[in-house]
């Protein structure tokens, strides 16, 4: 009789993105990280070292996930070969426009969410983290609480912690089916129909119209609208700029 099948699990569709990391001994330790706590999709995007060897010899026993890691020219190329359609960002400060979440708090709804679609962890470089820019990718953001002088973490040690939050989330039994979510061609469609709505009636600065798009964006990303919702919100948007332009329709 063959076994039954394994149940997926919520590290079977995470992927980590290390962005610009420049120092080889984080990248080996995070590997390291990945395979203490179950992951194993790496992707290295921008690294700003050469230096492997000394990444190997931290990583020990996972440098199979290290050797494995395609290393990208671009972060969107890095997030285009994750395949992830759920973007998290890891950042040590709230911004203008991102609120984090705790990553305790916001686990559960991780995990949920990466039973059913492709999932990528962000996490910037040492010396500055995530910019505005590339945080703009994001569809959440997430923090690790500190109470000391320090409000940052070493690039390894955010790794480990945020990964070894996400092991420790057991999903409960009667966790709901898990909802059908857009891909991000649709979201960022979406956003396209917003923005273009929102240009029409002159609710957005004509000099700079990303400024107020990216408090829009964190209000939706926040609510993480499902794949009706996004089809939803789109229909409304066609039908107010097809009235606007034939008003005696």
């Amino acid at each position: 009789m063959a076994p039954n099948p394994r149940a997926p699990r919520p590290t079977d569709n995470i992927t980590v993105i290390l962005h610009r990391p420049a120092i080889p001994e984080n990248i080996g330790s995070a590997a390291r990280a990945m395979a203490n706590t179950g992951f194993s999709r790496l992707i290295i995007s921008c690294p700003d070292t050469s230096d492997w060897s000394t990444a190997e010899k931290l990583a020990v026993s996972a440098s199979g996930i290290l050797s494995q890691a395609p290393r990208c020219d671009s972060l969107r190329e890095a997030v285009a070969l994750s395949e992830a359609t759920f973007l998290v960002g890891t950042t040590a400060r709230n911004r203008k426009y991102w609120r984090s979440a705790d990553i305790a708090t916001a686990a559960p709804g991780i995990c949920s969410r990466s039973l059913s679609e492709r999932t990528a962890i962000l996490f910037g470089p040492e010396s500055t983290g995530l910019n505005n820019e590339e945080l703009t990718l994001c569809n959440v953001t997430v923090s690790i609480p500190s109470c000391g002088a320090l409000a940052s973490y070493n690039l390894a040690q955010a790794v480990l912690i945020v990964l070894f939050t996400l092991m420790t989330r057991v999903l409960p039994e009667d966790e709901p089916e898990p909802a059908r979510y857009s891909s991000r061609e649709e979201v960022e469609g979406m956003y396209g129909h917003i923005q273009e709505l929102l240009t029409q009636i002159g609710f957005l600065w004509e000099e700079n119209p990303d400024h107020m798009m990216r408090a829009v964006r964190n209000l939706l990303n926040r609510a993480q609208p499902v794949e009706g919702e996004v089809k939803m919100i789109r229909g409304i948007c066609r039908r107010m700029l097809w009235h606007m332009r034939n008003p005696s329709s």
